[in-house]
């Protein structure tokens, strides 16, 4: 599957692996107009809906329009009247330097719209957040499934919610206490039977369960392998460093220090996306009586974990069991209770 890899999948790959930001890209590597209409679906558009085409369509002008009256850009009638957005897509993929260059300003500005108007819909929707649990798992099962059908060796599969408790210690043992944000309310753990096919399962996740744009940034870890030795391995791969957006002296720019309580033994891939949640008219009426939308998508934190199958293993045994792991975390948070003050290093109290 790593020889298949095209350049967009490997970029999407590793925007997520470092906790990148699309805000820092100049090129969108899609290469035809179904793989940009498949992103659009990850993003949860219907896109033979008329409400969907029209609100990206809004999307694009109201875009356009914060762009003109702050910075006094101009854009190109291809840009402003492009037929959709899988067209703005492929401009941004383009090899016109000037349409590249607007297509992708406008999609940045179009993709921090639409998650301000994602967060203000479920700011409305009248339901508890572990509802929405519920069908972020269903969609993860799914996918899951039909990797598993498509080839992807997937060893395991396992999703689990923080318990009170655990949201409790965690509160405690974080810098800011309960004003604190949890990422891992819901995490998913896969396990492949290598770690070669980390990449190829990230890449395929990425259009088919989370669109790789709403990856956190800064929240991402990669413990198993060391991204730029993976790449040097495969000869085809290698082939395309010149064409990465962001160089690979700045592989670990994005990284913050690791958790003190993880010992050096544990190995893991893990980073944090909103996953998007298309609300049908049910959900809507029931959740959202008479509320005004133009938006049906929700998004839903959750923290990922990947691992190969002998890396899980070990993550299993020793001091780098969650029960050690447990046990090192309770400790800390007796003290703080007990003493006060613990020592952080900027993210390690996370």
């Amino acid at each position: 599957m790593i020889v298949k890899l095209s350049l967009g999948e490997l970029e999407r790959a590793r925007l997520v692996l470092r906790g990148g930001s699309v805000l820092d890209w100049h090129r969108l590597d899609v290469g035809s107009l179904d793989e940009c209409l498949a992103i659009l679906r990850a993003n949860g558009f219907d896109l033979e809906d008329e409400g969907d085409r029209s609100y990206l369509k809004n999307m694009r002008l109201s875009a356009i329009d914060y762009l003109t009256r702050n910075f006094g850009f101009s854009f190109l009638p291809e840009i402003f009247n492009a037929p959709s957005a899988g067209d703005l897509m492929l401009l941004a993929a383009g090899k016109d330097s000037l349409r590249r260059r607007q297509a992708c300003v406008v999609l940045k500005v179009m993709h921090v719209l639409h998650h301000a108007e994602a967060m203000e819909l479920k700011s409305r929707l009248n339901i508890a957040e572990h509802e929405l649990y519920h069908i972020v798992e269903d969609k993860a099962v799914r996918v899951i499934e039909a990797m598993k059908e498509r080839g992807y060796p997937i060893v395991d599969f396992q999703c689990s919610r923080k318990t009170r408790d655990s949201i409790i210690t965690k509160l405690l043992h974080k810098k800011q206490g309960n004003r604190a944000l949890l990422y891992d309310m819901i995490r998913f753990r896969i396990v492949t039977a290598t770690a070669e096919e980390i990449v190829p399962a990230i890449a395929y996740l990425s259009i088919h369960l989370f669109p790789f744009h709403y990856t956190v940034p800064g929240e991402s870890r990669n413990s198993i392998f060391d991204f730029r030795d993976f790449i040097r391995r495969h000869p085809r791969i290698s082939r395309m460093i010149p064409e990465f957006q962001v160089d690979l002296m700045y592989e670990n720019e994005m990284r913050g220090p690791s958790n003190p309580e993880t010992n050096d033994t544990f190995r893991t891939a893990s980073f944090v996306v909103d996953i998007p949640i298309r609300l049908d008219d049910r959900q809507l009426e029931l959740w959202a009586p008479g509320a005004r939308l133009s938006s049906r998508v929700v998004h839903v934190l959750a923290e990922f974990q990947i691992v190969d199958e002998a890396s899980h293993a070990g993550n299993e045994q020793g001091e780098a069991s969650h029960v050690r792991y447990k046990d090192r975390r309770l400790s800390r948070v007796k003290e703080r209770l007990l003493r006060g003050r613990m020592v952080w290093n900027d993210k390690a109290g996370e």
